[in-house]
This record gives structure tokens, sequence and C-alpha cells, in this order.
């Protein structure tokens, strides 16, 4: 039975500075590899056999994918529909220029819906992708499943596969080289297992 593995990439400086990424391609920084690292052991004891793994096409993941990885007996293969969500002119915003600059937005999206500008990624198509991504690797794999993906991006797709609602905040984000698991439910559907394992105590 396919168990699937959600990591989020480690810290990058805009994640430190609190800039948001999207589909910025920003590097991980000396703590997100130290991050990575440290998910790696607290990772590969959980996983079973020769575990799969796919990143994001961004840097950030795929440096993350690698660092776990680092030799172990494992497939590693790179999806662009893994990347983070995209934002538009929100990408490189601190949170206090974005509720200057686009105050209604800003406030909706801190309320957990979505702003409307051109450029922005909405939670269903962000779902769609990851969703369909998930779906077709699971056809290939007979085994574990480790997707290296974004924080937002990931969210979408564990409140998607769960049957959770898009809009809102049923459930945290995953933080910066973080996992969450899930396995498959009785009737076909996902259950959630475990959720923000091995947080590094550091600002994402």
């Amino acid at each position: 039975m396919t168990r699937l593995f959600v990591v989020r990439h480690g810290q990058t400086d805009w994640n430190l500075a609190g800039r948001l990424q999207g589909s910025t391609d920003i590097p991980l920084n000396a703590t997100g590899r130290e991050q990575a690292r440290a998910a790696a052991s607290s990772l590969w004891p959980a996983l079973e056999g020769r575990p799969v793994f796919v990143s994001s096409a961004l840097d950030r993941a795929i440096e993350t994918a690698r660092i776990i990885v680092d030799g172990r007996a494992a497939t590693l293969n790179q999806d662009a529909r893994l990347g983070e969500r995209r934002y538009g002119p929100w990408e490189g915003l601190l949170a206090h220029e974005r509720e200057s600059r686009f105050p209604d937005d800003h406030a909706a999206w801190m309320a957990g819906y979505e702003p409307d500008f051109d450029g922005y990624e909405t939670h269903a198509e962000v779902a769609a992708r990851m969703t369909a991504a998930v779906d077709d690797w699971i056809a290939r794999v007979d085994g574990d499943l480790v997707l290296v993906a974004h924080g937002s991006s990931g969210r979408m797709l564990l409140l998607a596969l769960l049957g959770l609602p898009l809009e809102g905040r049923t459930l945290g984000s995953l933080h910066n080289a973080a996992w969450s698991r899930l396995v498959r439910a009785t009737g076909g559907g996902w259950s959630l297992e475990r959720h923000n394992v091995g947080a590094p105590a550091v600002a994402s």
C-alpha cells in the first residue's frame, strides 16, 4: 500500500525575512540546509523499502530533496506541478508592504480567503495540479511516495486529499523542512496520520 509523505523545503533568506516567495526561485540558506539534514534524520526511520522522491522543480525543493536522499536507496524525480503557488505582484513583498499596497486583498488572505488580482493562482488551481501530480505518481509507485514541495501548495494538497475546505485555516501550514504522512483510508480516501513532524524551532 502506498503511503504519501509531503515535505516542505528548508528555509531560505526570503523565508527568514518574511518575503512571499511563490514561484520566485530562491535557494536554501545555511539554516535551510541544516533543516533538510534534520528532516532526513526524522523522515528516514519512518520510511519503508525503497521510497520514490518527487520534488518541485524550484531550486529550494530540489536541494532539500537531494540533501534528504544523500546517496540513500531512493529514486529522485522532479515534477513542476509541485511548485509553489504563483502570487503575481505579491512575490518578494513583506506582509506590511502587501497590506499597504493591497489592503482588501491582504485582509482576505489573512482570513484564509482569496485575493483578486492578475497573476494570483487560486486555491482551486493549486489543488488541481497538486492532486493531478499525486494521482499520476501514485499510479506508478508501489510503496512510499515522498513529495518535496512548498508551504502553500503543500497545504492545498493536504486539504484537497482530506476533503477539507480550501478556504479558511482548518489545517496549519507545514513549517520549513517538516513533513506529514497520509495513508489510504477505508473507502479509498486519505487519512492524515502525522502532521508537521520534525519542524525545527526557527523562523519559517
